[in-house]
């Protein structure tokens, strides 16, 4: 199915999240028996070898933010770099003249489209893009919707808060206190949102929590504002609505509130 590009900002905060914290909200069982039954995407990290915890891309895919550059790189715009080496891109075996097509490989640079300085620059970016500030948060109306907010559920996947961990290569992000509002977790959303896709142990109707942060900034920063991992829902509440799955309890008490509660939801989430 289509694909929205993920928001940018905040990531190299989420990089330094301790696994451990995130693997202490999963629920893979739904032992506390609450209907939300979150779990790790566990992926192989290319750039190591090593088996560990996914938490960005949609399905969580990917465990480094210079993983996720060098996926975007190869699959989104067919350019190699020295993670991804080949520079055709996704490109199949079959796809013979694909395959045959001039590259942008420049022998004085190396072997890679982009070399490793350009990648560096990449990731150094994609690492430090911030957070923007929240607006109107004292309000009585956006602070009624953060209660609404608790009060349906949504935060049994939109975790509100996080500490990084101490020991990080960038200190401006040592043992920061944030607030992504995502678990980082798969759940199951439902067939409404299914793309039959499956990507390492995600099934094709799990999606990893979305950090909310900027979300409402979203319309400002893009010219437009459309939600989901496919760009579906014009609207936040309609976003809600098309909540499947573990997410059918909150999405239906969200629908089932008064007027007033529904717009100070939504007014606290344009206030992330």
């Amino acid at each position: 199915s289509p694909r929205l590009t993920p928001p940018m900002i905040g990531l190299g905060l989420i990089e330094q999240i301790a696994p451990a914290d995130i693997l202490a909200h999963a629920d893979p069982d739904d032992r506390d028996g609450d209907g939300i039954s979150g779990r790790p995407n566990i992926v192989r990290d290319e750039l190591s070898g090593a088996v560990t915890l996914g938490r960005f891309g949609w399905k969580a895919q990917t465990a480094s933010i210079r993983q996720q550059a060098a996926d975007a790189f190869a699959g989104d715009i067919g350019i190699s770099t020295p993670e991804m080496p080949k520079p055709w891109g996704d490109c199949t075996e079959a796809e013979k003249d694909c395959l045959a097509m001039p590259n942008g490989v420049q022998q004085r640079l190396g072997t890679a489209e982009a070399p490793p300085p350009v990648m560096d620059l990449v990731t150094f970016y994609s690492q430090n893009l911030a957070v923007p500030a929240r607006r109107d948060i004292a309000t009585p109306q956006v602070l009624a919707g953060k209660k609404q907010f608790y009060d349906m559920g949504c935060i049994s996947c939109h975790t509100p808060k996080f500490v990084t961990i101490r020991g990080t290569p960038n200190k401006a992000q040592a043992f920061q206190l944030i607030w992504p509002y995502s678990d980082f977790l798969l759940h199951d959303m439902g067939e409404g949102l299914a793309d039959g896709q499956r990507v390492g142990e995600a099934t094709g109707s799990e999606w990893r929590t979305p950090p909310l942060w900027g979300i409402g900034l979203a319309a400002t920063a893009n010219g437009n504002a459309f939600y989901l991992h496919d760009g579906r829902a014009r609207t936040l509440a309609e976003a809600i609505l098309w909540h499947g799955g573990e997410g059918q309890k909150a999405r239906d008490r969200f629908a089932g509130a008064a007027a007033a509660d529904r717009e100070a939801l939504i007014k606290f989430l344009e206030s992330l």
